[in-house]
């Protein structure tokens, strides 16, 4: 056996022994599966949504903060639909969705579900807003993607606990001590391709699938899909230089090599992100709560 399958067969392993983790709420599913049909209407994504009164208002509540500057309230799921497009939509709801699966994660001593929320919530803003300068990815797919990143954590926790909780003591332990040397060494795989693997069980769309798996080392896929899996890596050094939340899985405080430059990013770029991120921050962890 390779230690390509050997790794294949753990990341699978696992996805197997969880359950809260590997099921997206209803609504975000049949959003999802909408978003991807090309024969489907706007009238069907709009349906979901009126089904379910929460997730609407969270959606609304999104579109009509300071992300989008509309001079004017969005009343309705139909509007906002009309004036931001299905995918869009698709993208905000799915968000939308995270906050609760996040947080109702476990706890084992030295880590909190609820402190690697925030750094996804960090990191998706960050994203968000290198999004927003270099083009070429829409904003909300960004943000999503960046919330995401480290859904593979959350696959751990929860397919392998006692496992788990001796990575975070080891890593707390020793400081030099890589999160993802950590990873191999007690789950056999790393949090990307239990992210990625996630992904693809949830059908997500490949890019998305690739930041998750790839976010530690975008410049190693081909060049036609670096450029969400850079964002997030780039978004996710800045979110770990300025703390808050669980920040151990970083593992670096620079942008890795040619990154910055794949995305037109120069040192005052970053520096703006940074310097507004805790700001960001406490907005957004406001918008997506339930």
């Amino acid at each position: 056996m390779t230690t390509v399958s050997i790794n294949d067969h753990i990341v699978h392993s696992a996805l197997k022994r969880v359950t809260t983790v590997a099921t997206l709420p209803v609504s975000a599913m049949r959003i999802m599966k909408i978003a991807e049909d090309p024969t489907s209407t706007e009238d069907a994504l709009l349906e979901v949504l009126e089904g379910d009164p929460p997730l609407a208002a969270r959606v609304l509540k999104v579109v009509n903060s300071a992300f989008y500057g509309r001079p004017r309230q969005v009343g309705s799921t139909a509007a906002a639909m009309r004036l931001l497009g299905v995918n869009a939509i698709r993208n905000v709801a799915l968000a939308a969705s995270l906050n609760r699966l996040f947080r109702g994660g476990r706890t084992v001593p030295g880590f909190e579900a609820d402190e690697l929320w925030t750094h996804a919530v960090a990191v998706g803003t960050a994203a968000r807003r290198i999004a927003e300068r270099c083009r070429g990815i829409p904003q909300e797919e960004a943000m999503l993607a960046g919330l995401l990143h480290d859904i593979g954590i959350l696959v751990a926790i929860q397919a392998s606990p006692a496992e788990f909780a001796s990575l975070i003591a080891a890593t707390s332990r020793d400081p030099a001590l890589s999160f993802a040397e950590a990873e191999t060494h007690w789950l056999g795989a790393t949090h990307e391709a239990f992210g990625k693997a996630l992904c693809e069980q949830w059908r997500f769309p490949d890019a998305l699938a690739k930041a998750c798996g790839h976010h530690h080392d975008p410049m190693t896929l081909a060049p036609p899909d670096q450029r969400l899996p850079a964002i997030i890596h780039v978004a996710d050094v800045i979110a770990g230089r300025v703390g808050g939340g669980y920040t151990r899985s970083v593992g670096r405080d620079a942008p890795a090599d040619g990154v910055c430059e794949l995305l037109g990013l120069g040192t005052a770029d970053l520096a703006d992100i940074e310097a507004q991120l805790c700001s960001d921050v406490e907005k957004t962890l406001g918008l997506l709560a339930a």
